[in-house]
């Protein structure tokens, strides 16, 4: 599990703090704690495709992003 918050945190181009690292595990892993390849890959699309939502938004490139209600919602269910 090491290596997988390595790994996530240079796919993502961002630093993986361990609440955020546990959160993502809980999320992607069955109700018995298993990891599956399929799982993972999974969470590498979402996690992509939310990176590339967040550096559109962040045109400053300054790491933070400003979003209402609306943005938020349609960034977190359909991305």
């Amino acid at each position: 599990i090491f290596g997988v918050n390595t790994f996530i945190t240079q796919f993502c181009c961002f630093p993986l703090n361990d609440q955020l690292f546990q959160l993502i595990v809980r999320r992607y892993s069955d109700e018995q704690g298993n990891k599956d390849l399929d799982n993972f890959i999974g969470c590498l699309v979402r996690l992509d495709a939310m990176c590339r939502a967040f550096k559109t938004l962040d045109k400053d490139d300054n790491g933070s992003i400003k979003v209402n209600i609306q943005e938020l919602l349609q960034l977190t269910m359909y991305s």
